[in-house]
């Protein structure tokens, strides 16, 4: 980086070179994507694209500050220090409490056909979600449900096992430092300002739901949301998007009609839909294949 304009020296670095720097490592998959805990970039020549939040950039610079966080000189100090300039190289990605597992590439046709097979989830609608970077395969045959805030950041997963463990059940939970009340697993993923926000118990009911074309449930505008579990009141990152309408779909149990009644008699936006004739959505959608 010696001579010329370092400005320029800095923002033309490899983004495949800066992306290693900043803790991303290459999907044996694609090699144009590259991932880390709570991210997943595409790389063409001089722009990126994130797929998680729905935004990109162009050159070295702007890839650290969307990485980081960090200010227009802290990443010059980066990028230079990464160059052998000498200068102070201490920026390092923001720290993060949430833990993803990491992506196994190679476990997602197996994960894939496992839902499809127990789930009656469609395939079309989990590549998708896939090629998205929400939902994607673990070493442990695990399905991790990408949870996003309203300006699609990622704040944590829900985690669905497939392999049966002893006893027969399947293991379901949520990744470490997953924070319910910052965001949800929701589909579609490029809605902006919903008018219509359909609540479900889990990720595999809010694709369920989608997957049924239930009336109202696919109009123009509406999300389908996951609150893992029941939440009593209406989320923030939901109320961040100013929604004129709620449905809630718990599943049809004491707990979800409980759930349910808060919601309605707290808030007026709030109406009740439940599953018709099955105990959740995935039942219902089981049950109709």
């Amino acid at each position: 980086m010696s001579g010329g304009d370092p400005l320029a020296a800095c923002r033309n670095l490899p983004l495949d070179r800066v992306a290693a720097a900043l803790g991303y490592r290459k999907d044996p998959a694609d090699r144009a994507r590259f991932r880390r805990e709570g991210s997943t970039i595409s790389i063409n020549g001089e722009k990126f694209f994130d797929h998680l939040r729905g935004t990109g950039g162009g050159g070295a610079i702007d890839l650290v500050i969307h990485a980081t966080g960090c200010r227009f000189p802290d990443a010059l100090r980066f990028l230079a220090g990464h160059e052998g300039r000498g200068e102070a190289t201490a920026l390092q990605p923001a720290p993060r409490r949430l833990r993803l597992p990491w992506p196994s590439p190679r476990a997602w046709p197996r994960v894939r056909d496992a839902l499809i097979r127990q789930r009656a989830l469609r395939a079309d609608v989990l590549e998708a979600c896939h090629s998205r970077g929400l939902l994607y395969a673990d070493d442990r045959l695990n399905a991790v449900f990408i949870c996003r805030n309203a300006n699609r950041q990622p704040t944590g997963a829900e985690i669905l096992g497939t392999a049966p463990q002893p006893g027969g059940k399947r293991f379901r939970g949520m990744a470490p430092g997953s924070r319910k009340a910052r965001g949800g697993f929701w589909l579609p993923c490029d809605r902006n300002r919903p008018a219509l926000v359909i609540l479900t118990e889990s990720a595999v009911d809010a694709i369920s739901v989608r997957s049924l074309r239930i009336h109202g449930t696919r109009e123009h505008g509406a999300v389908v949301a996951s609150t893992a579990g029941i939440a009593s009141s209406v989320p923030p990152w939901i109320e961040e998007w100013k929604p004129r309408r709620i449905v809630c779909a718990y599943d049809a149990d004491s707990a979800g009609d409980g759930g349910a009644d808060r919601l309605t008699v707290d808030d007026p936006r709030v109406i009740r839909m439940r599953p018709c004739g099955a105990k959740d959505w995935n039942e219902m959608l089981m049950r109709a294949r």
